[in-house]
């Protein structure tokens, strides 16, 4: 990866797209890379970034195609990796004595370590977690709680940087949990209580979030509904956080009150044709279909057209990423909205 090897990177990647499993073990291969070399830094608008985002996003389009990955797509992670700021922080592994060892432990302490921006502490109590439980991400999962409070400045960082733990499997955690612990206790985190009852719901806001929303607010309120069913320990936590922001960030309406226009047949034969006649009923069409035959690869074949034509960015990924796991998770109803934010955002790339 570090070395201008043109054959041996050919190699690399022949073999990364010759099967499901060797996709899988090239991402995790660059997950663990990004994660040790790479720093977060602050985007244009502030909030936190790493190449992991897209990464996992570039993961996640590839993997709705493994009966034949996606060589374009793995492509793009290499290239990705290689041109990303490497860090310059040197952070050893806790560790830690027997007498600390054999101290209480309190999941609490280390949530208000993170919250108070105490990083020595946090880094303690993250190691004395990592030890005992059986949970290989408890940790992560728990500054993901705390990130839900933080959603504008930390959520889709967190999210990416959890996903690719998870995805990483058993080796290795410390590398994910180093970066998220530089990054997140660099000042302190304060977190609100909220009520939560059963009937609560990110879904009243869709129909404000798809009609109004920037791009960035759309992938965020995306990475919420993703974390909204996640199942987690710490669910509840996640739930609390992301209801105080939806309701800060965005208006609701109850889902009845939202009608999309009814689909239309379409002479159209595939969403990417749909897509490129920029035509909003037989998108809408074309995913619906999609939806009923639980088809994604359309997504792989749109990524791959991204890369190929035209001058895409890191954010790019993220977005795609969203839409379709919108189209996925929405009411029916919302589809027409769904489509139509597909088509701009094609659209914006097509004409830089």
């Amino acid at each position: 990866m570090l070395e201008n090897d043109l054959n041996g990177l050919k190699n690399v990647i022949n073999e990364a797209v010759s099967s499901d499993t060797a996709l899988r073990s090239i991402f995790k291969d660059l997950f663990r890379f990004s994660a040790s070399n790479h720093c977060a830094y602050a985007a244009s608008d502030d909030n936190s970034t790493h190449p992991l985002i897209a990464l996992n996003s570039l993961k996640n389009l590839a993997a709705l195609r493994l009966d034949s990955p996606s060589r374009p797509i793995v492509e793009k992670a290499i290239e990705i990796c290689h041109h990303s700021q490497a860090s310059d922080d040197s952070l050893a592994k806790s560790e830690l004595k027997q007498e600390e060892l054999n101290q209480p432990l309190f999941t609490q302490d280390f949530l208000w370590a993170v919250v108070e921006g105490d990083s020595v502490k946090a880094r303690c109590e993250a190691a004395k977690i990592a030890v005992v439980s059986d949970n290989r991400v408890a940790v992560i999962e728990m500054i993901m709680e705390v990130a839900t409070h933080h959603m504008d400045e930390l959520g889709t960082f967190v999210y990416g940087v959890y996903r690719s733990a998870v995805f990483g499997g058993e080796k290795e955690q410390e590398p994910f949990m180093n970066l998220l612990m530089t990054e997140v206790t660099k000042q302190p985190r304060p977190i609100e209580t909220a009520d939560l009852s059963g009937d609560d719901s990110l879904y009243p806001f869709l129909g404000d979030v798809l009609k109004n929303s920037d791009d960035r607010d759309l992938s965020l309120f995306s990475t919420a509904l993703r974390l909204w069913e996640t199942d987690s320990p710490r669910q509840s936590g996640y739930r609390k956080g992301l209801k105080l922001w939806a309701e800060r960030q965005f208006k609701s309406k109850p889902l009845t009150e939202e009608n999309g226009a009814l689909r239309k047949e379409s002479s159209a034969n595939s969403i990417i044709k749909a897509i490129k006649d920029n035509n909003p009923p037989q998108l809408t069409h074309f995913l619906s279909r999609a939806r009923a035959a639980d088809d994604w690869s359309w997504t792989t074949e749109l990524a791959e057209s991204w890369i190929k034509s035209f001058k895409t960015e890191e954010s790019d990924f993220l977005l795609l990423d969203s839409l379709q796991s919108l189209t996925r998770a929405v009411p029916e109803q919302f589809i027409p909205l769904l489509a139509g934010r597909l088509l701009q955002v094609n659209l914006s790339i097509s004409e830089r």
